[in-house]
């Protein structure tokens, strides 16, 4: 018997699916705490939340997520001074996650027991609260602070016992896998050029999916996200490099001058090859989608590996 028979109605369904996108809404708002006050070694529980230009109080009222933001249009109440677009889109993340995830293995999952489905969404909430976290800090410091990533490891280990996905014996493989194939890429890196490339909290990152998921979703986490960096990261370089030589046109870079006055993107110059990109974010956008779809992503892995 469906644990939940009440979700049967349509309209509950979308009704309870909405409660769970604003659960994750409030959630967002903390995790905006958190992205702010961790890279600074700040507690994320005092003092409450405040304007950092004014330390103004910022009140219940002007703490509703989302919508407060657009009332004060994006501005403190106190000194005017501005507030990062970027709190309103963590919370809109947060709740359309919530909302993802609630529907994907709570209301579309009519087979499980409730205790299943329940767990399944705290965990799997979490997950996704952790790498939203992490992603910001990421592109903020290009840092994955320890704080965050090695009790998160055990975390979500243990975690996994309570949804029943994924051995136990898969998950150690997958730990262990995620953080020694960064590891190895880092340091083999870093002894061929001098330099680092894969920092070793991407290892982490990718120890704490591993441990949530289990050795097999390394190998398909790891292709998107490589794809996907390069796809976005590329592009984005080469039009930063692209403007600087427009608004520095005395001394451009010579590759970028012959490229602009031919009208055609500039070539990858050393100062772009050398630039620091955050893996983290990309890593966390294939560990989400993954989730949502991951036996495809299996499937399809394992196709392309074998030419059938």
């Amino acid at each position: 018997m469906d644990a939940l028979p009440t979700l049967s109605s349509p309209g509950l369904r979308l009704a309870a699916t909405l409660a769970a996108a604003g659960f994750g809404a409030i959630w967002g708002s903390f995790l905006n705490v958190c992205i702010a006050r961790i890279p600074r070694g700040m507690s994320v529980v005092r003092p409450a939340s405040h304007c950092f230009a004014c330390k103004g109080r910022v009140s219940a009222r002007d703490n509703i997520p989302i919508l407060s933001y657009f009332l004060l249009r994006g501005r403190c109440r106190h000194c005017g001074a501005k507030f990062s677009p970027r709190y309103a889109l963590v919370e809109a993340v947060a709740a359309a996650l919530s909302a993802l995830i609630f529907w994907t293995f709570v209301v579309d999952a009519p087979g499980e027991p409730l205790g299943i489905r329940a767990a399944r969404f705290a965990t799997y909430f979490t997950f996704a609260a952790v790498l939203i976290v992490l992603s910001f800090i990421d592109l903020d410091t290009k840092r994955l602070p320890d704080i965050i990533t090695l009790p998160a490891i055990g975390v979500f280990f243990l975690a996994g016992f309570a949804i029943h996905e994924v051995p136990w014996s898969e998950r150690v493989l997958g730990a262990a896998a995620g953080y020694l194939l960064v590891r190895l890429v880092g340091d083999g890196y870093y002894y061929a050029t001098g330099r680092e490339g894969l920092g070793l909290g991407d290892g982490k990152l990718l120890a704490i999916m591993g441990a949530l998921f289990g050795w097999k979703a390394i190998p398909a986490i790891v292709l998107l996200a490589s794809l996907t960096g390069i796809l976005v990261s590329v592009p984005v370089l080469v039009l930063r490099q692209r403007r600087a030589a427009v608004a520095q046109p005395a001394a451009p870079p010579s590759n970028a001058s012959e490229s602009l006055q031919a009208g055609q993107p500039p070539a990858l110059s050393a100062s772009i090859r050398k630039a620091e990109v955050p893996f983290g974010p990309f890593l966390a956008a294939s560990a989400l989608a993954y989730l949502f779809l991951g036996k495809l992503a299996w499937a399809m892995l394992m196709r392309m590996l074998t030419g059938e």
